[in-house]
């Protein structure tokens, strides 16, 4: 079933979007699976008219390939794929650092620390599903702040796969401390409304996970 509405006025297509982007991540539809109407209004109690609609959408953010009556494919995801997605996120994610670092209120300051401090709880129990959460989260904070609805769209949709590719993968302990002080340097740039220093460090942040995913895949073969 779809989640609980956050608006009743939401149409079904956008919910099951939604719903379908976190499912991926989670793993209920795989990287390379395929997945038909019928299974999707099965699991999720939907019409095939909202289905149709939010696999189209999916399609256009490049999250699955539509089949002529067959439903959809979850993409699969390769290095030069995820290379790609993140020099992307790089170029987006720093400019919108630089843009919350501008505008940081003291409550988007708090909230922040607060999604800092929940990945480093995630990450200490060292359950990969929480940690991938809890990292999505707190670039929804950081992003968010920047006030550019255009960019963190075209995020969200780019972001899925890398994520349910990670989910897969999981982390190293070594990585997880290395994102840990990422975020602490991070959030000392936004904290002193440093632009440049919130925009260095998303930068090196975002090259590092990519480097790291690369070579994660490099030792277990792609998606």
């Amino acid at each position: 079933m779809i989640d609980a509405p956050s608006s009743l006025s939401t149409p079904a297509y956008v919910r099951l979007r939604e719903q379908l982007r976190a499912d991926i991540v989670a793993g209920v539809w795989r990287l390379g699976q395929h997945i038909t109407l019928a299974e999707l209004t099965q699991h999720y109690g939907v019409s095939a008219n909202p289905a149709r609609e939010a696999l189209l959408q999916l399609q256009g953010e490049g999250l699955v390939d539509m089949r002529i009556h067959r439903g959809a494919v979850v993409r699969s995801v390769d290095a030069r794929f995820v290379k790609n997605i993140y020099d992307l996120r790089g170029a987006i994610e720093t400019m919108l650092a630089a843009e919350a670092a501008r505008r940081m209120t003291d409550g988007d300051l708090a909230g922040v620390a607060a999604a800092v401090e929940a990945f480093e709880r995630a990450a200490a129990e060292g359950e990969v599903d929480a940690v991938v959460r809890a990292n999505r989260a707190l670039h929804r904070r950081i992003n968010g702040a920047a006030d550019n609805g255009p960019a963190v769209e075209v995020l969200e949709g780019r972001s899925t796969l890398v994520d349910a590719l990670r989910r897969s993968l999981g982390y190293r302990s070594e990585r997880l401390a290395e994102v840990m002080a990422q975020h602490r340097a991070l959030l000392s740039a936004l904290k002193a409304r440093d632009p440049d220093g919130a925009a260095m460090a998303a930068a090196a942040h975002t090259m590092s996970a990519r480097d790291d995913l690369l070579a994660h895949l490099a030792r277990h073969g792609a998606a």
